[in-house]
C-alpha cells in the first residue's frame, strides 16, 4: 500500500502509519504508538525495526514497509532491481545504470520504479547471504556480454584509470513487490526491503559471453581504513577526562588501581544516590524495551492471522480466469454471488466427479472462505498497550534520573571539596576496560562505543 508522507503540526492517532518525506534506503515506515500532534520539524527517523522516536506529542515506531505483504499466504511477486553508479574520479563519469535480471514473474520488458527505468538485462547475482562465521559476504555479479556492451564500458573506464575494471563502483540491490512498481494501482517507491549497497572489488572473469565481478561491503574493501585511526588492542587512546572519554565524575582510582577514598560531603552523597537511581532505571528501561519489542512482533503476527470458516465446491463453468495469465480469480459463492479470490476467498483442492449412471465427469474446485481473527488482534493489542505503557513509564523515569544525576554532579563539581580532591588525589586512569567499569559502572555502556581492540561496549 502507498503510505502518506509525514506532515508537520498534524494530529495523529494510534495505528496511523506514515513514511518519511524523503526516500529511506532502510525500507521502513513508521506507526504511531502514542497519539498526539507532530512537531514543526521532521524527526531524524530511526533505522532499525522496533526503534521509536518522539515527534512533538507523537511517538513513532519503525516497521517494515513490506512486512504485511510478504507475510501473507500468497504474497505478491518479489522484484529484484540493480543500480550501478560510477565514480567520476575513477571512471571518468558519474553515470548510473539501471537494470533487472528479466526473470521477475510476469515482467518481460523494462521496469519503472520510483521514476527510474530498469532495463531488462541477462544478469545473475548470488552470494548475498550472511553467515555466523564472522566473515562478510562477497557476492558475485555476472553480466551478459554477448553484444560486447560491458567490454566497451570497461574500455572507457580503463581509459580514465588504467586497470580499474569498474573497481570502486557502487552496486545497489533493491527488492520490492510487483504491486509497488510504477503504473500499478498500489505504486509506492518507499515500499521496499532495505537497500543493499555493495562495491565492485575486482573483475574476476571476462569473455565473449559474460563478465563477472566480485562485490564487497565498504568494510571489506582492500586498502581501506575505517574509522581511519590506529587501534591498539586493549589500550584506550582517549585523553582521560577529555571530550572523547566523557568521564566527569569523582576521582576513583590511581593508575595502579588503588582506590581513592570518596568525598564524604553532602554533595558527594547526593551524587552517589543519583548515580544508583540512573543504573536501576536504566535496567528497568532495558527490560521494558525488550517486552515492547516482543509485544510489537506479536501484534504484527496477529494482524496477519486468518482462520478458515467455511468451504464449498464450485463447478468449473462458474470459474473465470484472467486472460493474460490464466490464473483462477472469480468464482460464484453460494451459486449467486461473484467473489474474487484473495485473502477472504481462496481456492482449495481440485477434484473430478462422475455423474451417477453416466459417463460424464465434472471438474470442481473447493472454494474456502477465510475470516480475519479479530480476537487474536484484540489480545495482542492488550498486551502491546500494557507493554507500551510500561515502556513509557520506564523511559520517563530514566530521563528524570539522568536529569537528577546531571544536577547533582553540577552541584558537586561546583563545591571546593570536589575540585580540591581531584587535584590532589592522584586520580589517573589505567587505560584498561576495568578502569572504565570503575568510573562508568559495570553495567553502563561506554559513551565512546566499543573499547579499542576488545569489542566491549560496557
Amino acid at each position: 500500500m502507498a503510505y502518506a508522507a509525514w506532515a508537520a503540526s498534524t494530529a495523529y492517532s494510534v495505528g496511523d502509519v506514515v513514511r518519511a518525506t524523503t526516500l529511506q534506503a532502510t525500507g521502513l515506515v513508521f506507526r504511531c504508538t502514542v497519539a498526539g500532534t507532530s512537531d514543526a520539524t521532521e524527526p531524524s527517523w530511526p533505522t532499525d525495526i522496533g526503534s521509536t522516536i518522539a515527534d512533538g506529542g507523537v511517538t513513532w515506531a519503525a516497521i517494515s514497509s513490506v512486512y504485511a505483504d510478504v507475510s501473507t499466504l500468497a504474497p505478491n511477486a518479489i522484484i529484484e532491481l540493480f543500480e550501478l553508479e560510477l565514480d567520476a574520479t575513477l571512471h571518468g563519469a558519474s553515470t548510473v545504470y539501471y537494470w533487472h535480471a528479466g526473470t521477475n514473474e510476469n515482467v518481460t520488458g523494462d521496469i519503472i520504479y520510483g521514476g527510474n527505468t530498469y532495463v531488462r538485462l541477462p544478469v545473475e547475482a548470488t552470494g548475498f547471504d550472511y553467515t555466523s562465521t564472522g566473515s562478510l559476504p562477497r557476492p558475485t555479479l555476472r553480466v551478459a556480454n554477448l553484444m560486447g556492451d560491458v567490454t566497451a564500458l570497461l574500455l572507457l573506464v580503463n581509459a580514465t584509470t588504467a586497470g580499474n575494471d569498474l573497481g570502486g563502483a557502487i552496486v545497489r540491490r533493491i527488492r520490492t513487490l510487483k504491486k509497488f512498481l510504477d503504473g500499478e494501482p498500489g505504486a509506492d517507491p518507499d515500499a521496499r526491503f532495505p537497500t543493499e549497497v555493495w562495491y565492485v572489488d575486482r573483475k574476476s572473469n571476462e569473455n565473449r559471453d559474460v563478465v563477472e565481478f566480485e562485490l564487497a561491503s565498504k568494510l571489506d574493501l582492500a586498502g581501506q581504513m575505517i574509522p581511519r585511526r590506529q587501534v591498539i588492542a586493549n589500550v584506550c587512546q582517549w585523553k582521560y577526562r577529555g571530550a572523547e572519554c566523557g568521564y566527569t565524575g569523582p576521582p576513583v582510582a590511581s593508575v595502579v588501581g588503588q582506590p581513592i577514598v570518596p568525598d564524604s560531603s553532602a554533595e558527594a552523597i547526593a551524587y552517589a544516590a543519583a548515580e544508583a537511581t540512573v543504573e536501576s532505571t536504566k535496567a528497568a528501561l532495558d527490560a521494558a524495551t525488550i517486552a515492547l519489542n516482543d509485544a510489537t512482533n506479536a501484534l504484527n503476527v496477529a494482524e496477519g492471522t486468518w482462520t478458515l470458516s467455511s468451504s464449498q465446491y464450485s463447478p468449473f463453468y462458474y470459474v473465470a480466469v484472467r486472460q493474460s495469465t490464466g490464473d483462477l480469480y472469480l468464482v460464484l459463492w453460494n451459486n449467486d454471488t461473484t467473489v474474487e479470490l484473495g485473502n477472504q476467498y481462496r481456492r482449495g483442492n481440485f477434484v473430478t466427479t462422475g455423474l451417477a449412471g453416466r459417463n460424464v465427469y465434472i471438474d470442481y474446485y473447493r472454494i474456502e472462505e477465510w475470516t480475519f481473527d479479530t480476537s487474536a488482534v484484540t489480545a495482542a493489542e492488550s498486551v502491546y498497550n500494557a507493554a507500551l505503557s510500561a515502556y513509557t513509564t520506564a523511559e520517563t523515569n530514566y530521563t528524570n534520573a539522568l536529569a537528577s544525576r546531571a544536577s547533582a554532579l553540577a552541584t558537586w563539581q561546583a563545591s571546593v571539596t570536589y575540585a580540591a580532591e581531584i587535584a590532589g588525589s592522584g586520580d589517573i586512569c589505567g587505560k584498561r576496560i576495568s578502569d572504565c567499569r570503575l568510573r562508568f559502572g559495570a553495567e553502563a555502556e561506554l559513551p565512546f562505543g566499543s573499547f579499542p581492540g576488545a569489542g566491549l561496549t560496557q
